[in-house]
């Protein structure tokens, strides 16, 4: 059921919360999840489709789903791309950075 048009998007609610960034469904299911799961966000949580047609985000952290859309196409209407995240210099104390994707850089643990 999902659609190749929805990755890299987000949900964002008539309130202006954004769910996501969507992609296609590669993980297990977990147990107690309610409705077809059509896509996860990449952080444990799901898009899934309930059995009314409409589509909720399942929170793996409170196992809560909030109901998002009335319909699989209310749904894609609300669909767009994610905000930039623009940072001021000096907003940023410190990060951590897998060593293995910083070798592909050619850094080494702690270099910047």
């Amino acid at each position: 059921m999902f659609a190749i048009e929805m990755e890299g998007k987000v949900f964002r609610s008539q309130e202006g919360d954004e769910y996501g960034v969507i992609r296609a469904f590669q993980g297990s299911r977990p147990e107690g999840l309610q409705g077809e799961v059509l896509a996860e966000d990449g952080c444990g949580n799901f898009f899934v489709v309930l059995r009314s047609g409409g589509v909720a985000f399942w929170d793996h952290d409170t196992n809560a789903a909030t109901l998002l859309a009335e319909s699989l196409a209310a749904f894609s209407a609300g669909l767009s791309e994610p905000e930039p995240v623009v940072l001021q210099p000096g907003q940023v104390q410190s990060v951590w950075v897998d060593p293995e994707f910083a070798k592909t850089f050619g850094l080494r643990e702690g270099q910047s």
